[in-house]
C-alpha cells in the first residue's frame, strides 16, 4: 500500500487542504477503511484534486449536517464523480437523471411517492415467503457439493430476481441483467466495454417500456406506478421514466448482495459471532443494523455545492461536487465506540447506511428482508461454513458499492428440501 502520508493534507489552497485521492481506484478500493480513519484524523473534510476535483466528508458530524441541507448541496446535478472525459453523452445521460435520487426537494418527495407503496414495511414482510421460497431454491441447487460460491450462486440472484418480480420483468432473465448493472456501476472488467453494455441495457428498459405501453399499463407493480405517473399535473418524460427505472434495478441488484456478501466475510472470520447468531436468533433485528453500520455496501453518494460557503472549517466552491461518504461516517469512533469491532447487540446505532432525510434509500425495508432471509437460511442450512480463500475477490471499483463479487465457501453437504428434493423423491419412486 502506498504511504498513508500521501493521503494527508499535503497544501493549503484557497483555504482548503487538499489530497490526491481517486475513490474509483484500485488502491481506494484495497483500503478504503485505513483512508477514511486518516482523513477522518486528520482533515474529515478534504478536497481531492483527482477526477476534476471535489470533496470528501468523511465524519459524522459533517456528513449528517450536509445530508439534511438540500438547499446547499443539491442533487439534480448527480450523485457520484466520474470521469467523463470518454464518456458519449448519451452515457452521461443515462447515469444522470434517476428520479428521486438525482432530483431535489419538493420534487423529491413527489417521485418518491410513486414507488414507496411497492417498498413499503408491509410489503416487503409480504413478500418475505417468497424471498425465503427463493433462497430454498437456490441453495437446494449447491448444497449437496460442499462447495458455493455463495455470492454468484445465492446473494447475487436472489436479490435480482425479488427486483425483477416486483418490476414485472422476466426474473429468469436475472443474469443477464446482472451484468448490465454490474457493469455500470463497477465498470467493465474484462468482455464488453461500458458503452456496449449500456446500450443493450437502455434497449431492454426501452423494450420493457413499448411493451407496457402496447399493452395498457397499470400502477399494479412499481414500473407500472412510473409509467403511469403524472408530478405535478405532468407526465414524467420519456428519460425520467428510464431513468427512475434504472435506479430501481441498480439499487436491487447491487447492494443487497454487496452487504450481504461483507457480512458472510465477517461471520466466516469471526465464528464466534456466528454461532451467537445460531444459538440466539433474536439478535438478527440488532445484528442486521450492526452489519449494515460495518459493512455498508453503499461508500458515498455525491452532491454538488449550490453556492460559496465556509464549511466545517474549509471554503467551499458553488458547482463544486461532494462525496457524502457514508461508510466512513459510520466508522467514526466520536459516535460509533470500539467502532472496528462488530457488537450484535450494539443500542444505540444511529448508522447512515441507507443514508439520512428525503434521499433515504427507498429500498432499505426491502432490502431488511432480503438480508435477514439470507443470513437465517446459511445460518440453519450451512451454518459451518468456512472461506475457501483468505480473501474475497472484490469488484475493483468500490466507489459507490464496495462488494465481493465473488465468495468461495466450504460446507458439511446437506439435502434439498424443496422442489428439488421433491422432484428427486418423485423421480426415485418412478424407478
Amino acid at each position: 500500500m502506498k504511504d498513508m502520508d500521501e493521503l494527508a493534507p499535503h497544501a493549503v489552497v484557497d483555504g482548503r487542504a487538499q489530497i490526491a485521492l481517486n475513490i474509483h481506484g484500485a488502491e481506494f478500493c484495497r483500503h478504503n477503511y485505513q483512508i477514511y480513519d486518516e482523513l477522518r484524523s486528520k482533515c474529515p473534510v478534504a478536497w481531492s484534486t483527482e477526477l476534476g476535483g471535489y470533496w470528501l466528508l468523511t465524519d459524522y458530524e459533517s456528513v449528517f449536517e450536509a445530508t439534511r441541507d438540500d438547499e446547499l448541496f443539491y442533487s439534480s446535478a448527480g450523485a457520484s464523480v466520474r470521469d467523463d472525459t470518454d464518456a458519449t453523452e448519451d452515457q452521461v445521460a443515462m447515469l444522470t437523471v434517476m428520479p428521486p435520487i438525482q432530483t431535489d426537494p419538493p420534487e423529491t418527495g413527489k417521485m418518491r411517492a410513486l414507488t414507496v407503496k411497492h417498498l413499503s414495511p408491509a410489503a416487503a414482510e409480504r413478500m418475505e415467503p417468497e424471498i425465503r421460497q427463493i433462497a430454498t431454491e437456490l441453495i437446494d441447487e449447491f448444497i449437496e457439493r460442499g462447495e458455493a460460491d455463495i455470492v454468484g450462486e445465492l446473494t447475487t440472484p436472489l436479490p435480482a430476481k425479488v427486483i425483477l418480480r416486483l418490476m414485472n420483468f422476466d426474473d429468469s432473465r436475472w443474469a443477464e441483467w446482472v451484468v448490465y448493472v454490474h457493469t455500470l456501476i463497477h465498470g467493465a472488467e474484462g468482455g464488453e466495454s461500458q458503452e456496449a453494455v449500456g446500450g443493450r441495457m437502455r434497449q431492454a428498459i426501452g423494450e420493457e417500456m413499448r411493451r407496457r405501453a402496447e399493452l395498457g399499463t397499470s400502477n399494479d407493480d412499481m414500473v407500472g406506478s412510473i409509467l403511469t405517473a403524472t408530478v405535478d399535473g405532468r407526465e414524467l418524460t420519456a428519460q425520467e421514466k428510464f431513468g427512475y427505472i434504472l435506479l430501481l434495478l441498480f439499487g436491487g441488484m447491487d447492494t443487497t448482495s454487496g452487504l450481504t456478501g461483507n457480512t458472510l466475510v465477517q461471520l466466516a472470520r469471526h465464528p464466534e459471532l456466528k454461532q451467537q447468531l445460531i444459538d440466539d436468533p433474536d439478535l438478527m433485528g440488532t445484528a442486521t443494523e450492526e452489519f449494515l453500520r460495518h459493512g455498508s455496501p453503499t461508500q458515498g453518494l455525491g452532491r454538488t455545492v449550490s453556492r460559496d460557503v465556509d464549511f466545517h472549517g474549509q471554503q467551499l466552491k458553488a458547482d463544486e461536487k461532494i462525496m457524502l461518504m457514508w461508510a466512513a461516517a459510520n466508522r467514526d469512533p466520536a459516535v460509533f465506540e470500539d467502532p472496528d469491532a462488530i457488537k450484535l447487540d450494539r443500542h444505540p446505532n444511529r448508522h447512515m447506511a441507507f443514508g439520512v432525510g428525503q434521499h433515504r434509500c427507498l429500498g432499505s425495508n426491502l432490502a431488511r428482508t432480503m438480508f435477514k432471509v439470507m443470513i437465517t437460511e446459511i445460518l440453519n442450512r450451512l451454518p459451518d461454513f468456512t472461506m475457501i480463500d483468505e480473501e474475497p475477490v472484490r469488484f475493483s471499483d468500490a466507489a459507490n458499492v464496495y462488494a465481493p463479487r465473488s465468495l468461495r465457501i466450504r460446507f458439511t453437504p446437506g439435502k434439498p428440501t424443496g422442489v428439488k428434493a421433491a422432484t428427486s423423491t418423485n423421480e426415485g419412486g418412478a424407478k
